[in-house]
């Protein structure tokens, strides 16, 4: 009998399907029929068995770590560096405002000195020039710091060196790290 060769090319396509048992129940039928009347896909599927029995006879070998994909090296955090940068930012901001406020006295007030030690003044004699004023009284107008500005200073200078060097140190092993996952 002639078969038409549209039908074989159809059957070899569902051989595959046909071994791993995933075919309906109709197409099942379908290919077992053509199957009994045709000798070439006989040899087609016996030879795809023969191909799937040896692909489960080789034993799994895992690939060799080179031949894998390497392994994600995960990133350093930048957060030292974003955190030192800010915090270094505070620090001269709050540096600049210290130098401000002492070059234009803004916390030091003006306090009659008469006001300010009224118990040395009563102890002490009055100055010469006073003396002879009689009764007047001269105030004299002194300024006085509240704050002790130039520890302040001090202490943020100290501050923003040392912060901006540990940020300089954060960021340089920050770009070590990414030359070196680069490479």
């Amino acid at each position: 009998m002639f078969k038409s060769k549209s039908e074989c090319q159809k059957v070899k396509g569902m051989l595959s399907p046909y071994i791993d048992r995933q075919l309906t129940a109709s197409e099942k039928g379908s290919v077992e029929a053509h199957l009994e009347r045709c000798e070439a896909c006989q040899r087609e599927l016996e030879s795809l068995r023969a191909v799937v029995n040896l692909v489960h006879r080789v034993p799994s070998v895992s690939p060799p770590r080179s031949f894998a994909v390497a392994e994600a090296v995960p990133k350093r955090r930048a957060v030292p560096v974003a955190v030192f940068s800010a915090a270094t930012a505070v620090a001269v901001l709050l540096l600049a405002f210290f130098f401000v406020s002492d070059a234009l006295n803004l916390f030091a007030s003006e306090v009659p000195v008469g006001e300010q030690f009224r118990e040395d003044a009563l102890l002490a004699e009055p100055p010469p020039d006073v003396a002879g004023a009689g009764n007047e009284t001269v105030e004299a107008i002194e300024t006085v710091e509240n704050w002790p500005f130039w520890q302040l200073e001090v202490a943020f200078s100290a501050l923003v060196v040392i912060l901006g060097a540990l940020t300089i140190i954060w960021w340089r092993r920050s770009k070590a790290v990414e030359i070196a996952v680069k490479s």
